[in-house]
């Protein structure tokens, strides 16, 4: 049996037919009936095994094995100790007061209200509307590179930290991390501890990035409009970048087929524990390549996750046609263009002029993770049709007489 300190570490919350049982420490979580609920709160209470078998039998009407339960929770890892952490109390949460105070309930209203403001705006005042030509605030091609990099890693940044300081409102640690979602390079935050709060406590960390997105959108238009004699052209200019960005930040969040942060409140608002991987299970069962662990998956996965699965590829499917276009169309073309832009002063001078050194700084910051983001979905993509060509010759094989 694990210690005591760390079956009462271990979280409990009530989720549709059952409970999400996790560790605060390991980030893992395990779906558990609520005879499985009763048995870890009678073992925190301080009851020993026996007692708990006793009083579970009863309850089930057959013998019911604690011993066991347990040790299926500590193979999925909720007994684990960190690594980083120690097993121990691991201090204060980082960015709990911060978070506090960006995520009162008076600063939600704030952002309601920059919510409502931020259409208004674009919809009474024609000339705040964003346009293409607003990605480019300076003459030089290399300098709207960097600026407009710049923005967008700060604007990626603050809407993922907004993630981290809500989930640190409740007590909850995450960590930042760079990532993509196809080939879209991305910052990202680990908000797998959600799970331990109720169903409708995670809405506020879900959504902050999104109200962080609308709240700057906001601020950049009502500045252009108040301040703008004031702030000088040029700090217009980045303002109307600025606003191009939020715009387009917000539009991709509707994505929803790159698991963005409306997937994230679509699987909490339907209940779905398992959404992607269903997803993925029903589609390779549709295109005859499901393998018996996707079988074994659904079969074991409830029919009102099948239903919202099977909506969720009319969405899926859809939206990976147009990512892919949109990588042959632009992505692609775009970036080679860029490499052509920022390596030409470099060729022209080498190394020895402000705009060979100033196209390298683009070169580093804007195309190189386009790159990076680019190969990495070239690998997943070849290892999905080697995968898909390995099991069409072992179904021949198979079918081959000897």
């Amino acid at each position: 049996m694990p210690p005591l300190t760390q079956i009462k570490a271990l979280t409990l919350v009530a989720d549709g037919d059952g409970y999400v049982v996790g560790s605060p420490h390991t980030a893992e979580y395990v779906e558990v009936p609520q005879l499985g609920a009763r048995i870890i709160e009678w073992l925190q209470e301080g009851v020993d095994v026996a007692e708990c078998e006793r009083r579970a039998s009863e309850a089930a009407g057959e013998p019911v094995d604690v011993a066991g339960f347990l040790t299926t929770l500590a193979d999925e890892g909720l007994f684990a100790e960190a690594a980083d952490e120690g097993g121990g109390d691991p201090g204060p949460v980082p960015g709990r007061r911060i978070g506090a105070a960006l995520f009162h309930p008076l600063a939600w209203a704030l952002y309601a209200l920059a919510a409502v403001a931020a259409p208004v705006l674009l919809v009474a005042v024609p000339a705040l509307r964003p346009s293409y030509r607003d990605g480019f605030p300076f003459h030089t091609q290399l300098l709207n590179l960097v600026a407009v990099s710049l923005l967008g890693i700060g604007a990626a940044a603050l809407h993922e930290g907004a993630h981290v300081l809500a989930a640190a409102r409740h007590g909850l640690r995450s960590r930042l991390s760079v990532t993509r979602r196809l080939y879209f390079v991305t910052f990202q935050a680990d908000l797998t501890r959600l799970w331990s709060l109720p169903r409708q406590a995670r809405y506020g960390p879900l959504l902050a990035g999104v109200a962080w997105d609308l709240f700057v959108l906001a601020a950049a238009l009502l500045a252009e409009v108040t301040l703008a004699g004031a702030l000088g052209p040029l700090v217009v200019r980045l303002l109307r970048a600025l606003v191009l960005l939020q715009v387009t930040a917000l539009v991709a969040q509707l994505l929803v087929f790159m698991r963005t942060d409306v997937y994230a409140l679509l699987v909490n608002a339907t209940g779905c524990k398992t959404l992607w991987a269903t997803k993925g299970a029903l589609l390779r069962r549709y295109l005859r390549r499901a393998t018996p662990a996707d079988e074994e998956h659904l079969s074991g996965t409830g029919a009102g996750e099948i239903v919202w699965a099977r909506r969720y590829l009319w969405l899926y499917v859809p939206g990976i046609a147009l990512a892919l276009g949109y990588l042959a169309a632009f992505a692609v073309p775009g970036t080679l263009y860029l490499i052509r832009l920022c390596v030409a002063p470099i060729r022209a001078g080498g190394l020895g002029t402000a705009a060979a050194w100033a196209g390298l700084a683009a070169l580093a910051i804007a195309v190189v993770p386009s790159l990076l983001a680019l190969l990495g979905a070239a690998r997943s993509g070849l290892r999905v049709l080697r995968t898909a060509t390995t099991r069409r010759r072992v179904r021949r094989s198979a079918g081959t007489p000897r």
